[in-house]
């Protein structure tokens, strides 16, 4: 496989972890700042569990990371393509 496809084929993971609502908003919420599942479930208004799996995936593909803070684990985007496809999104 080529660098070029390669390359293809790491954004084309990317958009498909972005490719849900609820996945997109995160992302989107979580490029300005960082924040907690709490916060995000009130956010969105979704129930606790769907937002781990939500996180969950996004870490899967490289997005977000989640750093603890005694109880608590506060999460960012890490991935600078993730950032530059959702600003440029709502840009």
């Amino acid at each position: 496989m080529t660098k070029d496809m390669i390359r293809v084929v790491e954004l084309s993971d990317k958009l498909k972890a972005l490719s849900h609502p609820h996945r997109l908003s995160i992302v989107r919420g979580l490029i300005d700042h960082t924040t907690n599942v709490t916060s995000i479930q009130n956010q969105l208004g979704i129930p606790q569990p769907s937002v781990s799996a939500h996180l969950a995936k996004l870490k899967t593909a490289g997005i977000i990371e989640g750093h603890r803070n005694g109880q608590e684990i506060n999460y960012c985007v890490i991935d600078n393509d993730a950032k530059m496809l959702v600003t440029s999104l709502f840009n």
